[in-house]
């Protein structure tokens, strides 16, 4: 196995974990590579924290996805094998599940299903993690220039927006430095 194929293998458990992150709480599961010597076959397994999660056919069809497309790309790029597996934290093997929802996915072929659930929990996930918590600070941002120091609202909204410029363009700056 070449050293960009063993850098590619060793990366497959911390990439899952970011791609179900993006949706899914990341202390509700817990994966990790392991190899099969005597089979030539790498398993890319994962445990479940969470009894709820284990019965989410959204979480178990993302899985799939991910397993079938990292398992296409390992064998047509570096030759090598590779099996997804889905466990509950009690050690039950769930992976029929796991291949039962890649098969639903395989026969709907355009994945139309697994992209709005995709879509919708992306959305979801942003309005949450991001859209809310930061309108709810420029809110009080600007309750606290009106209320504490006595501007006007059209004020307090202009400098809020001269504080939004400021930010993009710092943010700008240092990406660009960073390359």
């Amino acid at each position: 196995m070449s050293e960009r194929a063993e850098r590619y293998v060793e990366t497959l458990a911390s990439d899952l974990d970011s791609f179900l992150a993006d949706f899914f709480p990341r202390r509700k599961w817990r994966s990790r590579v392991l190899y099969d010597h005597r089979a030539h076959r790498f398993f890319l397994d994962v445990t479940v924290r969470d009894a709820g999660l284990a019965g989410d056919e959204r979480f178990v069809s993302l899985v799939a996805l991910y397993g079938r497309g990292q398992r296409k790309v390992m064998h047509e790029r570096a030759g090598l094998e590779l099996q997804c597996r889905l466990f509950s934290t009690e050690g039950a093997d769930l992976t029929a599940r796991l291949r039962s929802a890649e098969s639903s996915y395989l026969a709907d072929g355009s994945g139309s299903e697994i992209g709005r659930q995709l879509a919708w929990l992306g959305f979801r996930q942003r309005l949450v993690r991001h859209f809310i918590p930061r309108s709810l600070l420029w809110g009080a941002a600007i309750v606290l220039l009106v209320a504490g120091l006595g501007f006007t609202v059209s004020e307090a909204v202009l400098l809020c927006f001269a504080a939004l410029l400021v930010q993009a363009t710092l943010s700008f700056a240092l990406s660009r430095s960073g390359r």
